[in-house]
Protein backbone atom coordinates (compact mmCIF):
# COMPACT_ATOMS: atom_id res chain seq x y z
CA UNK A 1 0.00 0.00 0.00
CA UNK A 2 1.34 3.37 -0.76
CA UNK A 3 2.82 5.47 2.04
CA UNK A 4 1.21 8.81 2.57
CA UNK A 5 2.48 12.12 5.03
CA UNK A 6 -0.95 11.83 6.16
CA UNK A 7 -4.08 9.97 7.05
CA UNK A 8 -7.43 11.33 7.58
CA UNK A 9 -10.38 10.07 9.64
CA UNK A 10 -13.69 11.93 8.56
CA UNK A 11 -16.60 11.61 10.82
CA UNK A 12 -19.62 11.11 9.85
CA UNK A 13 -21.62 14.70 11.10
CA UNK A 14 -18.96 16.68 9.03
CA UNK A 15 -19.75 14.85 5.81
CA UNK A 16 -23.21 14.79 6.11
CA UNK A 17 -22.88 18.49 6.57
CA UNK A 18 -20.96 19.05 3.54
CA UNK A 19 -23.09 17.02 2.01
CA UNK A 20 -20.17 14.87 0.53
CA UNK A 21 -17.01 14.82 2.78
CA UNK A 22 -15.13 17.32 4.94
CA UNK A 23 -11.61 17.02 5.14
CA UNK A 24 -8.02 17.86 6.89
CA UNK A 25 -6.26 16.74 9.88
CA UNK A 26 -7.76 14.03 12.08
CA UNK A 27 -7.57 16.85 14.89
CA UNK A 28 -9.46 18.99 12.41
CA UNK A 29 -12.29 16.46 11.79
CA UNK A 30 -12.79 15.96 15.81
CA UNK A 31 -12.42 19.61 16.53
CA UNK A 32 -13.95 21.81 14.59
CA UNK A 33 -13.26 25.84 15.82
CA UNK A 34 -14.61 28.73 15.53
CA UNK A 35 -12.60 29.91 12.50
CA UNK A 36 -13.85 26.37 11.14
CA UNK A 37 -17.57 25.84 11.95
CA UNK A 38 -18.22 22.55 11.22
CA UNK A 39 -18.38 21.16 7.99
CA UNK A 40 -15.45 23.05 6.47
CA UNK A 41 -11.34 21.89 6.58
CA UNK A 42 -8.62 23.34 6.55
CA UNK A 43 -6.80 21.15 3.82
CA UNK A 44 -7.62 19.36 0.92
CA UNK A 45 -7.66 15.85 0.71
CA UNK A 46 -4.85 13.73 -0.75
CA UNK A 47 -5.43 12.16 -4.33
CA UNK A 48 -5.75 8.84 -2.21
CA UNK A 49 -8.68 9.66 -0.51
CA UNK A 50 -10.13 11.57 -3.29
CA UNK A 51 -9.79 8.66 -5.20
CA UNK A 52 -11.35 6.70 -2.61
CA UNK A 53 -14.59 9.07 -2.21
CA UNK A 54 -15.00 9.39 -6.06
CA UNK A 55 -14.91 5.79 -6.18
CA UNK A 56 -17.85 5.14 -3.84
CA UNK A 57 -19.45 7.71 -5.15
CA UNK A 58 -19.30 6.93 -8.53
CA UNK A 59 -18.20 3.57 -9.08
CA UNK A 60 -20.38 1.16 -11.02
CA UNK A 61 -19.90 -1.39 -8.45
CA UNK A 62 -20.70 0.98 -5.70
CA UNK A 63 -23.58 2.77 -6.72
CA UNK A 64 -26.74 0.16 -6.39
CA UNK A 65 -25.63 -0.44 -3.00
CA UNK A 66 -27.70 2.30 -1.92
CA UNK A 67 -25.99 4.16 1.57
CA UNK A 68 -23.28 2.78 3.48
CA UNK A 69 -20.39 3.39 4.72
CA UNK A 70 -16.43 2.26 4.23
CA UNK A 71 -13.44 2.56 6.77
CA UNK A 72 -10.06 1.55 6.35
CA UNK A 73 -7.91 1.36 9.34
CA UNK A 74 -4.46 -0.23 11.10
CA UNK A 75 -4.72 -1.76 14.35
CA UNK A 76 -3.74 1.44 15.92
CA UNK A 77 -7.58 2.79 14.58
CA UNK A 78 -9.53 4.27 11.59
CA UNK A 79 -7.33 5.91 8.69
CA UNK A 80 -9.99 7.25 6.24
CA UNK A 81 -13.91 6.74 6.73
CA UNK A 82 -16.58 7.14 3.86
CA UNK A 83 -20.27 7.39 4.75
CA UNK A 84 -22.21 7.17 1.05
CA UNK A 85 -25.46 8.65 1.48
CA UNK A 86 -27.00 9.45 4.51
CA UNK A 87 -28.04 7.65 7.73
CA UNK A 88 -24.99 5.44 7.93
CA UNK A 89 -21.98 6.10 9.99
CA UNK A 90 -19.73 4.35 11.94
CA UNK A 91 -22.00 3.87 14.82
CA UNK A 92 -25.29 2.71 12.90
CA UNK A 93 -26.14 -0.68 14.47
CA UNK A 94 -27.55 -3.37 12.30
CA UNK A 95 -28.26 -6.86 11.88
CA UNK A 96 -24.56 -8.35 10.68
CA UNK A 97 -26.05 -11.81 9.56
CA UNK A 98 -23.08 -13.91 8.18
CA UNK A 99 -20.41 -11.66 9.68
CA UNK A 100 -21.21 -12.98 13.04
CA UNK A 101 -19.65 -15.73 12.32
CA UNK A 102 -16.45 -14.74 12.69
CA UNK A 103 -17.16 -12.73 15.83
CA UNK A 104 -17.86 -16.57 17.33
CA UNK A 105 -15.21 -18.55 16.07
CA UNK A 106 -12.85 -15.87 17.84
CA UNK A 107 -14.94 -15.65 21.11
CA UNK A 108 -14.85 -19.88 20.98
CA UNK A 109 -11.23 -20.30 20.19
CA UNK A 110 -10.25 -17.83 22.94
CA UNK A 111 -12.36 -19.56 25.57
CA UNK A 112 -10.97 -23.00 24.22
CA UNK A 113 -7.12 -22.03 23.24
CA UNK A 114 -6.51 -23.55 19.85
CA UNK A 115 -3.74 -26.06 21.16
CA UNK A 116 -6.66 -27.80 23.16
CA UNK A 117 -9.44 -27.38 19.94
CA UNK A 118 -10.84 -31.39 19.54
CA UNK A 119 -10.80 -31.89 15.61
CA UNK A 120 -14.72 -32.04 16.35
CA UNK A 121 -14.45 -28.20 16.98
CA UNK A 122 -12.63 -27.54 14.11
CA UNK A 123 -14.79 -29.19 11.65
CA UNK A 124 -17.36 -27.50 13.14
CA UNK A 125 -15.65 -24.09 13.08
CA UNK A 126 -14.62 -24.72 9.46
CA UNK A 127 -17.97 -25.96 8.30
CA UNK A 128 -17.57 -29.75 7.78
CA UNK A 129 -18.64 -31.30 10.40
CA UNK A 130 -22.18 -32.52 8.62
CA UNK A 131 -24.70 -30.78 11.34
CA UNK A 132 -27.14 -29.07 9.07
CA UNK A 133 -29.66 -26.68 10.19
CA UNK A 134 -33.09 -27.40 8.69
CA UNK A 135 -34.23 -24.13 8.05
CA UNK A 136 -33.37 -20.52 9.09
CA UNK A 137 -34.95 -18.94 11.55
CA UNK A 138 -33.27 -16.83 13.98
CA UNK A 139 -34.57 -17.90 16.83
CA UNK A 140 -35.38 -14.01 17.94
CA UNK A 141 -38.18 -14.67 20.10
CA UNK A 142 -37.51 -12.79 24.00
CA UNK A 143 -36.32 -15.37 26.33
CA UNK A 144 -34.95 -17.95 23.38
CA UNK A 145 -31.79 -19.77 24.73
CA UNK A 146 -29.20 -21.37 22.69
CA UNK A 147 -30.80 -24.53 23.58
CA UNK A 148 -34.36 -24.23 22.12
CA UNK A 149 -32.66 -22.64 18.85
CA UNK A 150 -31.13 -25.64 18.33
CA UNK A 151 -34.24 -27.73 18.61
CA UNK A 152 -37.21 -28.50 16.34
CA UNK A 153 -39.29 -25.62 17.10
CA UNK A 154 -36.81 -23.63 15.57
CA UNK A 155 -33.48 -24.22 13.67
CA UNK A 156 -33.96 -28.29 13.91
CA UNK A 157 -29.96 -29.13 13.30
CA UNK A 158 -29.37 -32.68 12.91
CA UNK A 159 -26.10 -34.83 11.64
CA UNK A 160 -25.66 -36.00 8.04
CA UNK A 161 -23.68 -38.42 7.64
CA UNK A 162 -23.12 -37.81 4.19
CA UNK A 163 -21.68 -34.69 4.96
CA UNK A 164 -19.54 -35.26 7.92
CA UNK A 165 -16.15 -34.35 6.23
CA UNK A 166 -17.35 -32.53 2.91
CA UNK A 167 -17.60 -28.22 3.49
CA UNK A 168 -21.14 -27.09 3.49
CA UNK A 169 -22.12 -23.66 4.38
CA UNK A 170 -24.70 -23.52 7.16
CA UNK A 171 -25.14 -22.21 10.34
CA UNK A 172 -26.01 -25.50 11.82
CA UNK A 173 -22.29 -26.22 12.42
CA UNK A 174 -21.73 -23.65 15.23
CA UNK A 175 -25.59 -24.02 16.64
CA UNK A 176 -24.23 -27.69 17.37
CA UNK A 177 -20.85 -25.76 19.01
CA UNK A 178 -22.94 -23.54 20.45
CA UNK A 179 -25.30 -26.13 21.88
CA UNK A 180 -22.47 -27.82 23.96
CA UNK A 181 -21.17 -24.77 24.70
CA UNK A 182 -23.51 -22.06 25.95
CA UNK A 183 -26.91 -23.62 25.60
CA UNK A 184 -28.62 -22.53 28.45
CA UNK A 185 -27.94 -18.74 27.61
CA UNK A 186 -29.65 -16.19 25.93
CA UNK A 187 -30.18 -13.16 23.47
CA UNK A 188 -30.78 -10.63 26.25
CA UNK A 189 -30.56 -10.59 30.31
CA UNK A 190 -28.54 -12.19 32.58
CA UNK A 191 -26.56 -15.26 31.07
CA UNK A 192 -26.05 -13.61 27.55
CA UNK A 193 -24.85 -14.73 24.04
CA UNK A 194 -23.69 -11.70 23.87
CA UNK A 195 -22.37 -11.16 27.32
CA UNK A 196 -20.35 -14.35 26.35
CA UNK A 197 -18.72 -13.25 23.38
CA UNK A 198 -17.92 -9.65 24.97
CA UNK A 199 -16.27 -10.92 27.67
CA UNK A 200 -13.89 -13.17 25.49
CA UNK A 201 -13.50 -11.06 22.62
CA UNK A 202 -13.42 -7.22 24.94
CA UNK A 203 -15.28 -6.03 22.42
CA UNK A 204 -19.03 -3.83 23.86
CA UNK A 205 -21.22 -5.28 21.22
CA UNK A 206 -25.37 -4.88 21.75
CA UNK A 207 -27.70 -7.42 23.27
CA UNK A 208 -30.67 -8.43 20.71
CA UNK A 209 -32.51 -11.93 21.06
CA UNK A 210 -31.72 -13.50 17.88
CA UNK A 211 -27.83 -13.47 19.54
CA UNK A 212 -28.48 -17.12 20.19
CA UNK A 213 -28.02 -18.07 16.41
CA UNK A 214 -24.15 -17.24 16.63
CA UNK A 215 -23.78 -18.03 12.94
CA UNK A 216 -25.84 -15.43 12.05
CA UNK A 217 -27.76 -13.44 14.84
CA UNK A 218 -25.60 -10.59 15.76
CA UNK A 219 -26.16 -6.84 15.35
CA UNK A 220 -23.33 -4.27 15.66
CA UNK A 221 -21.76 -0.73 14.11
CA UNK A 222 -18.70 -0.68 11.87
CA UNK A 223 -17.10 1.10 15.36
CA UNK A 224 -18.28 -1.99 17.38
CA UNK A 225 -16.57 -4.61 14.61
CA UNK A 226 -14.03 -2.35 14.15
CA UNK A 227 -12.64 -3.14 18.27
CA UNK A 228 -12.32 -6.89 17.00
CA UNK A 229 -10.76 -6.20 14.10
CA UNK A 230 -8.08 -3.93 15.74
CA UNK A 231 -7.59 -7.14 18.59
CA UNK A 232 -7.25 -9.46 15.39
CA UNK A 233 -4.48 -7.60 13.91
CA UNK A 234 -2.52 -6.37 16.95
CA UNK A 235 -1.97 -10.15 18.10
CA UNK A 236 -4.57 -10.22 20.82
CA UNK A 237 -6.62 -13.46 19.85
CA UNK A 238 -5.83 -16.97 19.87
CA UNK A 239 -7.17 -16.92 16.45
CA UNK A 240 -4.84 -13.76 15.18
CA UNK A 241 -2.69 -15.60 13.90
CA UNK A 242 -4.36 -18.35 12.98
CA UNK A 243 -6.50 -17.23 10.05
CA UNK A 244 -5.28 -19.90 7.66
CA UNK A 245 -4.53 -22.87 9.77
CA UNK A 246 -7.70 -25.91 9.11
CA UNK A 247 -8.71 -24.13 5.72
CA UNK A 248 -10.79 -26.30 3.63
CA UNK A 249 -11.97 -25.57 0.13
CA UNK A 250 -15.40 -23.62 -0.37
CA UNK A 251 -15.27 -21.95 -4.30
CA UNK A 252 -18.02 -24.10 -6.02
CA UNK A 253 -16.66 -26.81 -7.86
CA UNK A 254 -13.80 -27.38 -5.36
CA UNK A 255 -12.78 -30.69 -4.31
CA UNK A 256 -15.35 -32.15 -0.99
CA UNK A 257 -17.55 -28.73 -1.72
CA UNK A 258 -21.17 -29.84 -0.84
CA UNK A 259 -22.67 -26.20 -0.85
CA UNK A 260 -21.32 -22.64 -1.10
CA UNK A 261 -23.06 -19.55 -1.47
CA UNK A 262 -19.25 -18.05 -2.68
CA UNK A 263 -19.08 -16.53 -6.63
CA UNK A 264 -16.18 -14.68 -6.35
CA UNK A 265 -13.76 -17.23 -7.62
CA UNK A 266 -11.46 -19.43 -6.05
CA UNK A 267 -11.60 -18.94 -1.67
CA UNK A 268 -11.21 -21.25 1.04
CA UNK A 269 -12.79 -21.40 4.65
CA UNK A 270 -10.78 -21.37 7.92
CA UNK A 271 -11.88 -21.01 11.51
CA UNK A 272 -15.40 -19.21 11.21
CA UNK A 273 -14.29 -16.94 8.08
CA UNK A 274 -13.41 -17.00 4.50
CA UNK A 275 -10.00 -16.68 3.14
CA UNK A 276 -9.58 -14.69 -0.46
CA UNK A 277 -7.44 -14.58 -2.90
CA UNK A 278 -6.40 -14.11 -6.45
CA UNK A 279 -4.47 -16.40 -8.70
CA UNK A 280 -1.09 -14.53 -10.37
CA UNK A 281 1.14 -16.00 -12.78
CA UNK A 282 -0.71 -19.64 -12.10
CA UNK A 283 -0.50 -19.67 -8.22
CA UNK A 284 -3.01 -19.08 -6.09
CA UNK A 285 -2.03 -16.53 -3.28
CA UNK A 286 -4.42 -15.29 0.17
CA UNK A 287 -5.40 -11.75 0.12
CA UNK A 288 -7.05 -11.77 2.57
CA UNK A 289 -9.42 -12.76 5.28
CA UNK A 290 -13.54 -11.70 5.57
CA UNK A 291 -16.78 -13.05 6.82
CA UNK A 292 -19.54 -10.83 4.35
CA UNK A 293 -23.06 -10.69 5.80
CA UNK A 294 -26.59 -12.04 3.45
CA UNK A 295 -27.16 -8.15 4.29
CA UNK A 296 -24.35 -6.35 3.09
CA UNK A 297 -22.19 -6.20 6.00
CA UNK A 298 -18.42 -6.80 4.77
CA UNK A 299 -15.69 -6.96 7.14
CA UNK A 300 -11.63 -7.85 6.29
CA UNK A 301 -8.30 -7.74 7.23
CA UNK A 302 -5.18 -7.84 4.20
CA UNK A 303 -3.19 -11.03 4.63
CA UNK A 304 -0.55 -9.40 6.51
CA UNK A 305 -2.53 -8.23 9.01
CA UNK A 306 -1.85 -4.74 8.98
CA UNK A 307 -4.84 -3.30 7.66
CA UNK A 308 -8.36 -3.65 8.34
CA UNK A 309 -11.76 -2.71 5.51
CA UNK A 310 -15.60 -2.40 6.61
CA UNK A 311 -18.08 -1.78 4.38
CA UNK A 312 -21.64 -1.60 6.48
CA UNK A 313 -24.59 -1.38 5.21
CA UNK A 314 -27.96 -3.93 5.64
CA UNK A 315 -30.36 -4.20 2.74
CA UNK A 316 -32.31 -7.33 3.97
CA UNK A 317 -34.44 -7.62 0.41
CA UNK A 318 -31.76 -8.70 -2.58
CA UNK A 319 -29.26 -11.63 -3.43
CA UNK A 320 -25.77 -11.57 -3.08
CA UNK A 321 -25.72 -8.66 -0.73
CA UNK A 322 -22.54 -9.50 0.90
CA UNK A 323 -20.89 -10.22 -2.51
CA UNK A 324 -22.12 -6.70 -3.99
CA UNK A 325 -20.12 -5.08 -0.63
CA UNK A 326 -16.92 -6.93 -0.99
CA UNK A 327 -16.38 -6.23 -4.72
CA UNK A 328 -17.51 -2.16 -3.86
CA UNK A 329 -15.23 -2.32 -0.94
CA UNK A 330 -12.34 -3.56 -2.70
CA UNK A 331 -13.05 -1.31 -4.92
CA UNK A 332 -12.27 1.63 -2.99
CA UNK A 333 -9.14 -0.20 -1.34
CA UNK A 334 -7.88 -0.44 -4.61
CA UNK A 335 -8.69 3.30 -5.52
CA UNK A 336 -7.09 4.61 -2.54
CA UNK A 337 -3.79 2.40 -2.74
CA UNK A 338 -3.33 3.85 -5.89
CA UNK A 339 -4.98 6.90 -6.16
CA UNK A 340 -7.06 6.65 -8.95
CA UNK A 341 -10.53 6.35 -8.69
CA UNK A 342 -12.16 2.79 -10.10
CA UNK A 343 -15.16 2.68 -12.62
Amino acid sequence: MKQHGRTTFILARGLLALGLIGCGTAEDALEPTAEAPLGTSHAALTVYEQAALDTAQTSASCTPLGNFYWELGTGAGPLYGIPRGSGVSATTVMPIASASKWLYAGAYVQSRGYANLTLDEKKRLNFTSGYIDENTTLCGDAGTTVSDCYGPAYKNVSFRSLQNGRYFYNGGHMQKLALDDIGARKGTGLASVMDWINARLGTTLPESDSDVAPAGGFSGSAAHYRVFLTKLLTNQYELSSKLTVDSVPAWQGGPNVSFTPWTGGQAYYGLGHWIEGETVNGAWTVTGHSSPGAFGFYPWVNAARTRYMLLARSRQLGEEEGEKSRVCAQAILKAYELGVPQP
